[in-house]
């Protein structure tokens, strides 16, 4: 997580600048801050509204993951966990003390720091105490018990966890130069060998395969926000230029090592590279900067040259563009944030249209903020525009919200961005993100876009000074809704995806991944590419010779302007 340089007073950012150090160092032994059992002032949510565990780990209800009895092992890998769009919502739990409070909302997943320096701080050869370490190639590794019992106990509640392993243990950085922006930041240093990261991720694979009675991990996020010298430190910052070919070089051996070692033991694994939202290139290749930045683009497209075939995928964090702040938008470029999510998405279809699983996104942390100069009802508003925008782009399939409580570290520099306060009070988001995918309810209880599944809204709107735009997410500012449709979010039988693309100041849809050259808006949904019953044809239509303009209409003769072509057949 990394704060925005501007908007903010420099006091403000200097104290917020070390909020993600801070957290993560005091999460080290945890994976979260430990909360008070006993508090729930959000009860009419959590006690009156949860589910029984039993209740919610129907998949032909709710798409919760399928998993096998974690006291029966089996020789044979399971599955990955699917769920549906309705269970893309969940949490970095922060050890909230009554689970049903998420597990009871329809969370589909969690997210969980397992951090090496814990579970390797020495490196330690057999024998190993069989009571209180596991023991995987030659090492014995200390079971975090905290986390250990935790994930055992989201998966019996039908609750994937997602880890995200980082933190290297001093003994597995003792060659390599280092350069940690602060006391504390050690543990974002590269490790010297790749393949001792890469064990403890095969250790945590095979631990958590949901076959050995320990639950199950099924997302592993491989180090942090790795885009950024200070979360994976390569030895470089703080005066001294970065060399990208070498940082590039030493994180992808590290992804590598671990994709590997999971792939070993689950086959089904997803393995992720983490980005914070800085994306565009070359706007943020900032390698000689105090602290070194690459972009998103840079890093994966880095990635890509260098991991042959193996099935990499996207951990983004889309947080809004001032941290500080709940507005996001789709002007938020050459960020990517929750405002123009699907342009991280449309740049992965267009740039690799050969690799399916680049455009499989997990958004693994991110949050709105709730202290001045947001607010707690601005922060409500802003989680519910972020699903909106979410569901309305297809290929998202989790959506970690970071965090369920207030951490102190964060909410001294001015960043509240959990569902509850410091002492657990429920603020206006809570009832948001508790209430906005309730599907297993009688009668379903729907907000936020949940409302539209499967399908998305796709909506025209318009403005005086810019035009009209076109999209399942959300429009810029100062644009006035005219019309929508429906439109499916996943592939069905005899539909084509579209597109949105950028044009100028307004935006248009086309069929062409490719974007006809404009800049990639992302994916709004399928539509059928011949009519089918209860839907409309739906066409682009242009303003003028010259394209000033572009819209979407249900009227061939495009309201007296120029067709310009048939997009498909959509729900009104």
């Amino acid at each position: 997580m990394r704060i925005a340089r501007t908007s903010t007073t420099a006091a403000a950012l200097v104290a917020v600048s070390a909020i993600s150090g801070a957290l993560f160092a005091a999460c080290a032994a945890d994976g979260g801050v430990s909360a008070a059992p006993g508090i729930d002032d959000g009860g009419a949510v959590g006690d009156a509204l949860a589910l029984d565990a039993s209740s919610d780990a129907n998949p032909s209800d709710s798409g919760a993951p399928v998993d096998a009895p974690t006291d029966a092992p089996s020789d044979a890998p399971l599955p990955y966990p699917t769920r549906s769009a309705y269970r893309l919502k969940a949490i970095q739990p922060d050890f909230w003390p009554n689970k049903d409070d998420i597990a009871g909302n329809n969370a589909g997943a969690v997210a969980m720091n397992l951090v090496w320096a814990s579970w390797e701080a020495t490196k330690r050869a057999p024998p190993c105490d069989a009571s209180k370490d596991v023991e995987y190639e030659g090492h014995c590794f200390a079971i975090d018990v905290a986390v250990d019992t935790a994930i055992a106990e989201w998966s019996a509640k039908g609750v994937v966890a997602t880890g995200v392993l980082y933190g290297v243990p001093a003994w597995a950085r003792t060659t390599r130069v280092c350069s940690p922006v602060a006391a504390g930041y050690e543990i974002f240093c590269a490790p010297d060998d790749a393949k001792d990261y890469g064990r403890f991720a095969g250790m945590l694979a095979r631990r958590y395969d949901g076959r050995h009675g320990h639950g199950r991990v099924a997302d592993f996020v491989i180090h942090n926000e790795v885009n950024s010298n200070d979360w994976f430190d390569v030895g470089c910052g703080q005066g001294t230029p970065c060399d990208t070919t070498k940082w590039l070089d030493i994180y992808a051996a590290n992804y590598v090592a671990a994709y590997d070692a999971i792939a070993s033991e689950q086959p089904s694994g997803k393995v992720l590279v983490s980005l914070d939202h800085h994306f565009a290139s070359p706007d943020f290749d900032q390698p000689a900067a105090q602290s070194p930045l690459l972009s998103g683009m840079t890093v994966l497209s880095g990635l890509a040259s260098r991991v042959g075939a193996r099935a990499w995928r996207v951990a983004y964090h889309p947080y809004p563009p001032n941290l500080l702040r709940p507005e996001f938008s789709p002007d938020d470029y050459p960020r990517v944030t929750y405002g123009n999510l699907g342009t991280l998405s449309g740049w992965l279809r267009k740039t690799f249209p050969s690799v399916p699983s680049a455009y499989d996104l997990e958004l693994t942390e991110s949050g709105v903020n709730s202290i001045a100069p947001s607010s707690p009802q601005a922060q409500a508003d802003g989680l519910c525009r972020s699903f909106r925008n979410v569901l309305g782009t297809p290929g998202i399939g989790s959506y970690v919200y970071h965090r369920m409580r207030d951490n102190p570290v964060e909410t001294a520099g001015g960043l509240g961005l959990g569902l509850r306060d410091t002492n657990g009070a429920a603020k206006p988001a809570w009832t948001t993100w508790a209430l906005a995918n309730r599907n297993d309810l009688a009668p379903p209880q729907l907000s936020c876009g949940f409302e539209d599944l499967p399908y998305v809204r796709l909506t025209r709107s318009s403005s005086t000074t810019r035009g009209h735009w076109a999209s399942t997410r959300l429009p810029p500012s100062g644009f006035v809704v005219e019309s929508s449709w429906k439109i499916a979010r996943d592939e069905l039988p005899g539909t084509t995806l579209l597109y949105e693309c950028r044009a100028g100041t307004h935006n248009l849809l086309t069929p062409d991944v490719g974007c006809e050259g404009l800049l990639p808006l992302g994916p709004v949904g399928w539509a059928y590419s011949t009519q089918v019953s209860g839907t409309v044809a739906l066409y682009r239509c242009r303003i003028g010779v010259a394209g000033t303009d572009h819209f979407v209409s249900p009227d061939v003769a495009c309201e007296g302007q120029i067709m310009e072509q048939r997009l498909g057949y959509v729900v009104p």
